[in-house]
């Protein structure tokens, strides 16, 4: 019963990341990693994976619900999921192995940071930014 108490904050977690992906479109990484990383004190590999797996069920879930309303491309998804699982089996999973688990944080925020003021708005500036 200890165990299965223990876990209610996953399950809370759990629902607000597929409500929001089912939203938003949003990956669980956004909010997974995080919840892993800070509520379960996992590594940064360790959250990576873990929120990979249990992202499974719910894009799944979620692309049949999209795609019963007419918002699937499955052209689209067909090609961005052929490059995605060749960057992630290929790519990614390998080198996160060997990158230290606070440099992977760092630069996971860094990306977040970058996409959420972009799609807050401030793409232009960060393009004027950068050049």
């Amino acid at each position: 019963m200890t165990k299965i108490i223990a876990l209610l904050p996953g399950l809370d977690v759990g629902v607000l990341v597929g409500f929001l992906s089912g939203l938003l479109g949003i990956g669980g990484g956004v909010l997974m990693v995080p919840a892993l990383l800070y509520l379960w004190k996992h590594d940064m590999q360790t959250a990576v994976g873990t929120s990979l797996a249990a992202m499974i069920p719910t894009a799944l879930a979620g692309s049949v619900r999209h795609s019963a309303y007419g918002n699937v491309d499955w052209q689209a998804a067909v090609v961005l999921a052929a490059g995605a699982v060749g960057g992630a089996y290929l790519l990614g999973a390998p080198l996160a192995e060997h990158v230290p688990s606070e440099l992977l944080k760092r630069i996971f925020g860094v990306v977040i940071v970058i996409f959420g003021l972009h799609m807050a708005g401030a793409g232009e500036w960060l393009v004027r930014l950068w050049r």
